[in-house]
This record gives structure tokens, sequence and C-alpha cells, in this order.
């Protein structure tokens, strides 16, 4: 007992001494005060951080900062000002760093992966290996899409099952989900159980980071041990994740045959082993495979079914945008052969429907936190050393200023008056921001946007979707979604009629 309350001691003291220090910035930032020691911990909504963070937005500007206990949270809600702080080279080598939080180090084993090692030669490093092996793994996303269709075939067949009757699509989509992204670790599909170790993870996953369960393990690492709630989410998770890891490297490497790679994560060990047949500096170590999958796994799975299932429910709710897409689909794919990566291009009305939905629905409300590795001054502020920086996503996507009606789900905004969509350097397309900004945008961005062209031109071109006879369809409007690291729709059923 004396020793945890001499580690409270020692962690209130060094909070109070960053509490002082930051008194002393240059032109601090403005935002809310909080109190002294927890700064803005009890005014934030836990589950609805971006509901906190639009209120203070709309209050104190597109650059403010939020204090808690363990970070001083500098919150950007202007699309030219996160493009400004992640890509202008005045600042992107001083605010690409990734913040020490808990959850990186001990369930990310030690923040080895891409998405939250610290910025630098190694980061650069690795980043360069994932794409090498998604390269190698066939030109990343031909060879995945090819694999992927006997997914997306499976998927139309359970889809026919349900036909003539209401059903729910969460876990038709989940086990879809799940296997298109294990086709692309492993290159075969997943049973019911590999479904259910995934499916584990990333709600373990989705718990652990809440913000008071990040801030109170953060804070007190010993409560990983302890028999209350915030450490049996803990143990959980890291149950879940060894599970896990027995399955997609324990048991992938050891049927490993050199030269007969499956999957990406058979490429990864060819590429481990071709650095210790050529010596020197060994950068891809079994744990950073391990990390690497944990990233593939936390970032491409509950964010893609979410993201979907948010999709579907919008898509009954404007039942145009499902012949809009149809008419597409007859005009440029036809009806003998599934659409393709390669259709996007040819597909303007869809691109866009894709488009405004991801603005909509942000159903990543905010953005994986950066970090700063020294004071430096941004548009006329001070932004503090070992600062937390977020994108406020969420509020970026339903400014007034940019989009005009923000709560009105309206595609065309992103096509020009010939029906093309706009291009990639026009402002509404520079404010869409789901995969981040700068040099540590989401790496799998090209893959996630053509799993959701896959899944939507897929359904829509074998089924016209509805909404149930029974019972009637949730609101579309995200502010009323469920909460966590991922929004998801409210429960509902729909119906499939086959074409």
């Amino acid at each position: 007992m004396l020793a945890i309350w001499l580690v409270a001691i020692i962690v209130f003291l060094q909070l109070l001494y960053s509490k002082v220090t930051s008194l002393w910035v240059k032109n601090p930032l403005p935002g809310p005060k909080g109190w002294p020691i927890i700064g803005c911990l009890f005014e934030i909504e836990p589950n609805r951080l971006h509901f906190s963070f639009d209120r203070w937005a709309n209050k104190f500007g597109p650059l403010m900062l939020c204090r808690t206990p363990t970070a001083n949270m500098v919150v950007i809600s202007c699309p030219r000002m996160a493009k400004k702080a992640f890509t202008d080279k005045s600042y992107s080598n001083v605010l690409n760093d990734r913040p020490d939080i808990f959850f990186a180090k001990y369930i990310m084993d030690n923040a080895k992966g891409v998405i939250f090692s610290k910025y630098g030669e190694s980061w650069s490093h690795l980043r360069k290996i994932m794409y090498k092996g998604l390269a190698m793994y066939g030109d990343g996303v031909h060879r995945f899409e090819t694999l992927a269709a006997k997914e997306l075939e499976r998927l139309r067949q359970s889809i026919i099952d349900q036909v003539d009757r209401d059903f729910d699509p969460t876990e038709t989509l989940s086990r879809s989900v799940a296997n298109v992204i294990v086709i692309l670790l492993t290159g075969s599909m997943v049973d019911e159980s590999d479904s259910e170790l995934i499916w584990k993870y990333n709600n373990s996953v989705n718990d652990t980071v809440i913000v008071t369960t990040e801030v109170m393990l953060t804070m007190f690492p010993f409560l990983r041990f302890m028999p209350v709630e915030t450490g049996r989410r803990y143990r959980r998770t890291i149950d879940a994740k060894k599970k896990l890891l027995g399955k997609f490297f324990i048991l992938q490497k050891e049927t490993y045959t050199p030269g007969l790679e499956r999957g990406l994560v058979d490429v990864l060990f060819k590429l481990q082993e071709q650095e210790n047949r050529n010596g020197g500096k060994k950068w891809l170590t079994d744990s950073q495979i391990k990390a690497f999958i944990q990233d593939v796994i936390f970032a491409g799975i509950i964010t893609t079914r979410n993201g979907i299932l948010c999709i579907l429910l919008v898509l009954l709710r404007h039942h145009e945008c499902i012949d809009g897409i149809y008419e597409e689909i007859v005009k440029v794919v036809g009806l003998d052969r599934y659409p393709s990566v390669q259709d996007r291009s040819s597909m303007p009305y869809t691109e866009a429907v894709i488009l405004e939905a991801l603005r909509y629905i942000t159903h990543a409300p905010i953005g994986v936190p950066h970090c700063a590795t020294k004071d430096v001054e941004f548009e006329g502020y001070t932004i503090p050393k070992h600062a937390t920086i977020l994108i406020n996503i969420w509020t970026i996507h339903h400014d007034p200023a940019i989009w005009g009606d923000p709560w009105t789900f309206r595609p065309e905004r992103f096509l020009d008056e010939n029906g093309e969509l706009l291009p990639a350097e026009h402002t509404l397309r520079q404010s869409v921001m789901t995969f981040g900004s700068g040099k540590r945008n989401c790496i799998g961005e090209n893959m996630a946007r053509s799993r959701f062209f896959l899944f939507v031109t897929t359904l829509i071109q074998k089924f016209d979707l509805l909404p149930p006879e029974v019972g009637t369809l949730p609101s579309d409007d995200p502010r009323t979604f469920i909460p966590g690291a991922s929004l998801r729709p409210q429960y509902f059923k729909m119906r499939a009629n086959p074409r």
C-alpha cells in the first residue's frame, strides 16, 4: 500500500511540474481552462470526444489546447492548418512524432508498428518495408482484389440466403470484412474461430482506447494488474492479443515455406530472411512483424465494418443514390462480371457517393495522435514540447464554412457541371481527411478506399437494397451513432432483393 502511495505522489509531483512549466509558454493557445492537475478530464465525454472537441472548437477556434492529467492536447479543426502542420517542412519534422501512451507501449508491442512508432529514420524504414511488402504481394491492391473476389462471392451467397426476409447486416459484414483482412495477411479465408478471435481482439481494443481508461493506465500503469475494471479491460485485451498472434504469427511462421508466400505475413518473413542473409542492421524482427499484424487488424477491420454499415444505412435512407450507382454499374461494368478497382476512375458518381458518405458519417472522428518534439511557433501560438496533437476530423467534415450544408447528404457536391469527379486538389476534396494528412496518413488508404468501392458496388450490382418491411430504419444522422474508437449506426435491419 505504501508503494502505491509513493508512486501516486511521484506522479502527482511530475504532473504539477508539467502544469507549472506550461504557464511559462509564450503565446499560449486558447482553450478550456479546466481544473488544476486534472485539467478538462471530467468535462470530456470519454466515448464522444469528438462532441467535446466540436463544442470547444466553436468557442475557442480551429486551434486550441485542452489539458488532461497526462497530456496537453492541441486540437486542429481546420484542414489548411492540419496540412500545414503535417506536410510543411517547417513543421512536419517537429509535429509528426507519436506521444508516449499506454496503449502503444503495453498493447501495440512498445510502438514497434508503423502506426505508433516514433518519427525518424526507424519509422521511415519500417514504412518503406510495409510498402515493399504490399508491392511484393502482387502490386498490393490488384492481387488482393483477385483473392478478395472469392470473399465477395461468398458475401453475395450469404445475402441470397437472406432473401425475402428482413436481416441484420452486422454479422454478415463482420465475417466478410474479417475475411478480407485475413486474406490480405495470410492468403486464406477465415473460419468461425478465426473471426471470433479477430472480433474479440478488436472489441477489447475498442474498450481500452477510451480516453478515461487510457488516462488512468498512463498515470497508474500498475492498475493493469489490479482487480478493477480498468485492469480487467487491459487483461482482456492482452489475452485476445496472445490468441490472435498465436494464429496469425506463430502458426503462420511454423507453416511458412520460402518461395511459396501465401500472404503479406509470409512476404514479411521473406524480407526478414533477406535481411538476415545480407547482414547489417535487423529492422524486421519478430516483434516488428507482430506489430505490423496488429497494425493491419487494428486499423483495417473495425473501421471498415463500421464504415460499410454506416454507408449502407445512409444509402437505404437515400435510395436515389442506390439507383444512381446501379445505373453507373450497368453502363461501365455491365452485369456479367464483378466491378473491379480499375472501374473506379470511370465511375465518378459512385466515387462521389462514397466520398460524401465518408465526409458525412466521419466514422473515425478523431485522427491518430501526433506529438511535438519541441516548442514550435504555429499560426501565432506556441505548441509546447510533448503536446499531443489531434486532427478534429469531425468538426472539419461538418464545418458550415467549408460545406455550406454539412448535415445534408449530398454527393453532387463532389461533382462538376459535367458530372465528373472534382480533381483531387479541389478544396472540397482536400477537406476530406478521413485517412489523416501528411507523412503519417493511413498507409492502407488505397486499400481501404478499394474495399469500400468493391463492397458497395458488388452489393448494388446484384441486389436492390431496401428498408425492412417490419419496423423502421434508425436515423442516418451520425450524431446519433454509437460512439467508440469508430462510430457505428444504431441497430437496423434491411432487405436485399436479387436484381
